[in-house]
């Protein structure tokens, strides 16, 4: 089987490239990978290698069906921020194992995302529009202390602050929308938005939140949800992703491989999902030779 991973220099392409190479597939399967960068560290891993442009640009859309096209690809899996584009590429033979370009596009705009959940489920109070407010101590005298709050930026949504545990949880499904798998884990260290230490947990209202949103919303595929508890620790979700996280690595590590799952679903072969370990994963610097 002929497989593409998109954004091949992000952290959630190299995870699922690594899930694949942990199947020990023994050459049935060719890796296909692009990246804009050619010096992406996921080229390392893969077969053949294509440098592309940015997935905003106008010909990224062509330029990835012409790759699909030319290396007879089978299986497309959603590894990057441009599935929103890949997501309407509709080939015959070619499966995309994500979400339909509609249901992308409630969860690709945060707003959106919240106003079409927010009647079913947790959220933080959000919104669109911010609104300059004064600012005064309880106990002031006077004007002293004072003070006009009116900094904004356009195109932001503005969140009630959630001063707890921040947890990314990880959703399979299959592509009738039923959901396989839900793995929550603890955010211990991030940089750059991207975990370096996280633990594997369970934890029944998480999980039944995130797999109830996900049938709601008839996501397909890997979905990487972020959820955080308030000062009374509720978890109330925050965004969604519908694409491979960054950390997703995570739950291959602990014993669920989420690429062999899809291998298996889409040869058509009986799926086994097994259960989590609750494990600590620390991230390290690694160097490959390009």
């Amino acid at each position: 089987m002929n497989i593409l991973f998109l954004g091949a220099g992000g952290p959630a392409a190299v995870g699922a490239m690594k899930s694949l190479l942990e199947c020990d597939f023994q050459g049935k399967h060719k890796i296909v990978s692009v990246d804009m960068d050619e010096t992406a560290v996921g080229f390392h891993f893969s077969d053949k290698r294509y440098v592309v442009p940015r997935y905003i640009d106008e010909s990224y859309y062509e330029t990835i069906t012409d790759i699909i096209k030319k290396e007879n690809i089978d299986l497309v899996l959603p590894t990057s921020d441009d599935v929103f584009t890949v997501s309407k590429i509709n080939l015959d033979g070619v499966q995309m194992f994500m979400s339909s370009h509609e249901q992308i596009k409630k969860c690709v705009d945060k707003f959106v995302f919240y106003e079409t959940c927010k009647e079913n489920f947790p959220f933080p109070k959000s919104t669109d529009k911010f609104v300059p407010v004064f600012a005064k101590p309880r106990d002031g005298k006077g004007s002293r202390g004072i003070k006009l709050i009116d900094d904004f930026e356009e195109n932001y949504i503005y969140q009630e602050y959630l001063p707890g545990t921040e947890y990314t949880i990880d959703v399979l499904s299959d592509m009738n929308s039923e959901v396989l798998s839900v793995i929550p884990r603890v955010r211990l260290q991030t940089k750059a938005g991207i975990s370096t230490k996280g633990k594997i947990v369970r934890n029944e209202v998480i999980e039944k939140e995130c797999s109830d949103i996900v049938k709601f919303l008839n996501l397909k595929g890997v979905v990487c949800v972020q959820m955080k508890e308030d000062k009374d620790g509720n978890p109330k979700f925050i965004e969604i992703n519908p694409r491979f996280g960054g950390g997703t690595f995570f739950t291959t590590l602990a014993g669920v491989n989420f690429v062999k799952i899809i291998l298996d679903i889409v040869e058509g072969k009986e799926v086994e999902v097994p259960e989590p370990k609750e494990i600590t994963v620390l991230r390290y610097f690694d160097e490959v030779v390009c």
